[in-house]
């Protein structure tokens, strides 16, 4: 039985694992491709796949991620675990910790059969913010072979008997979702636009809409990411922005005003640059928010 065993890691922690994973299941008996992420996504031919993720600020590593989304109808069809690494003190040890939103997220796209959270590690020459402010008091290596180790055997005794997990596709990811948010946000623009001009000349309008326009896709995109399986912050702001470009294309500068001359103005590209950052910021709140943390069920031990 041949098994995938991948990591998105930043500093190598979480690549450590990956590959204390990987030896318990090669004592067992199986065959073990450890792979990069960027290896993986091309990777074919095995039966069960064992995905981890450093955290950062309550989301998993973004290779880890991409890596799912890429490959998510192959994970559908196999058993599938996820590990996650981050606590930088004994706290995994002590207590089961439940995988993040963002994770637990995927784990129910794919249909995964278990997570476990392990200890992070963060040496003390670590480089870049907030990781080097961390390091001054949470420096050390908090990964348990043993704990690690006692993981990985219990998976290789399910996996002989083990089958895909059941997958469920999440309507907050729909493209139909994405899309509503969007024209709403764009609909609420154009009529704000428009009260403007009528009331106001055409610079005060336009500053104004400037401001007002960012604001009011700060609130549509809160209330896209409320959704469970909303589509990571990135992507939700170039999708906004995307379609609010093709709508002021084809309604504003075709139907409206028959010329491109907008598009030759800040006052377009400003608001659209904001509304990308408001957005986004949006999303990552969500994911970090307490409210956000603690809701949905805990999920079960990996074996």
């Amino acid at each position: 039985m041949r098994v995938l065993v991948t990591w998105g890691s930043k500093r190598g922690g979480t690549e450590g694992i990956a590959r204390t994973v990987g030896k318990t299941l090669l004592t067992r008996g199986f065959e073990v491709d450890l792979l990069r992420p960027q290896e993986a996504a091309k990777a074919k031919g095995f039966d069960a796949a064992i995905v981890g993720g450093a955290l950062y600020g309550f989301r998993w590593h973004s290779a880890a991620r991409r890596f799912v989304n890429r490959r998510l109808h192959d994970l559908r069809r196999m058993p599938v675990w996820f590990f996650s690494s981050g606590p930088l003190n004994d706290s995994s040890e002590l207590e089961e910790i439940p995988p993040t939103p963002q994770v637990r997220t995927l784990m129910e796209r794919v249909g995964a059969l278990g997570h476990a959270t392990f200890g992070g590690r963060l040496t003390r020459d670590a480089r870049g913010f907030p990781a080097s402010a961390m390091a001054k008091k949470h420096a050390g290596d908090w990964r348990n072979d043993a704990q690690i180790r006692a993981w990985a055997t219990g998976i290789a005794r399910a996996l002989p008997t083990a089958r895909p997990g059941a997958a469920i596709d999440l309507p907050g990811r729909s493209l139909g979702r994405l899309f509503a948010y969007a024209f709403a946000g764009w609909t609420a623009c154009a009529v704000l636009m428009g009260a403007l001009l009528r009331i106001s000349s055409v610079g005060i309008a336009l500053g104004v809409h400037a401001v007002a326009a960012p604001a009011l896709f700060a609130l549509v995109a809160l209330r896209y990411f409320r959704a469970r399986g909303a589509r990571d912050s990135m992507v939700t702001a170039w999708a906004f922005v995307t379609i609010i470009g093709l709508l002021d294309l084809i309604v504003v500068a075709g139907l409206i005003q028959r010329s491109l001359v907008m598009f030759a103005s800040a006052s377009t590209w400003i608001p659209l640059a904001l509304i990308f950052g408001v957005t986004w910021a949006a999303g990552e709140w969500r994911w970090m928010a307490p409210s956000v943390r603690q809701t949905g069920p805990r999920m079960k031990k990996a074996a």
